[in-house]
């Protein structure tokens, strides 16, 4: 049995399909396991990492596990790390963390990742860790400006990145479940380096239509963060690190050709199958 946490989000849900196809018993934790839709040969149990009983329960005869952490990264980490030890079975974990550990600047995103990290490591017998940069889901924001308005408001910036698709960090991280990838920290990007604007025009190219593209300012952005979560220090910083032209995500890394034994999914390719979303 092979428990996936986080598995109706971006990345969870590739990966409980990708090994239900494969035959592989699965349970998936989900906060609202009547509305998971997920396939039926899964077990799907209530509960999330923030909330250790719940783990511990839906760890039970449990060997090996896809972990996402969503929130608040660092409690949800101490809370799966808790219930990791109680359970006991547990050999092997693939923790999605984010390539924000890596970057040059030092803000929240990095330290709640760096933190679950260490804490999770420390609890388990060996981890696997995945630092995507961001994805190329991550456009759907942009799809109800464009649908409505034809443009795009970019609250992060244009600087280049090279965005990855969730499915082939799900793809890395069913490979990373296997024992040979213990010990292992994948950094994964997609095949190529696009700014914000990059992304628009492609997204034009396919819908056949001109997209207007602009970028908010910082402190449109940093006000909109701060009313979400009420911490304007935080926002600040967060900002910063995502706007800096230093982003560790500005260049293609290998890890997802290396160890799926194919290029990365390219942009382009991602909008076309969800193109209806724009539309």
């Amino acid at each position: 049995m092979l428990l996936v946490t986080g598995a109706t989000g971006k990345v969870g849900r590739h990966v409980v399909r990708n090994l239900a196809g494969r035959g592989i018993q699965v349970r998936a934790l989900s906060r609202r396991p009547g509305e998971a839709d997920l396939p039926e040969s899964v077990e799907v149990v209530p509960g999330s990492p923030e909330d250790p009983a719940s783990v511990a329960a839906a760890l039970h005869g449990v060997e090996r596990a896809f972990v996402v952490l969503v929130g608040d990264v660092e409690a949800q980490a101490a809370g799966f790390a808790e219930a990791a030890r109680a359970a006991g079975a547990l050999k092997h974990v693939v923790l999605l963390s984010s390539s924000a550990v890596v970057h040059p600047l030092q803000h929240r995103i990095r330290a709640e990742h760096e933190a679950a990290e260490r804490i999770v490591g420390a609890a388990v017998p060996s981890l696997t860790v995945l630092r995507p940069g961001p994805f190329h889901s991550n456009a759907l924001w942009w799809a109800a400006s464009i649908r409505d308005e034809g443009r795009v408001r970019c609250l992060v910036g244009d600087n280049p990145g090279a965005p990855v698709d969730p499915a082939d960090v799900a793809g890395v991280g069913v490979a990373a479940l296997s024992p040979e990838h213990a010990g292992r920290v994948y950094e994964l990007t997609g095949p190529q380096v696009l700014s914000s604007a990059d992304q628009t025009r492609i997204l034009g190219e396919l819908l056949g239509r001109r997209l207007d593209f602009a970028v908010a300012t910082e402190e449109e952005t940093v006000a909109m963060f701060t009313a979400i979560t009420g911490d304007r220090g935080t926002a600040e910083g967060n900002v910063r690190a995502l706007r800096s032209r230093r982003v560790p995500w500005a260049r293609v890394r290998p890890a997802v050709d290396e160890v799926l034994g194919r290029p990365a999914r390219p942009f382009r390719d991602w909008a076309a199958e969800h193109l209806a979303a724009y539309r």
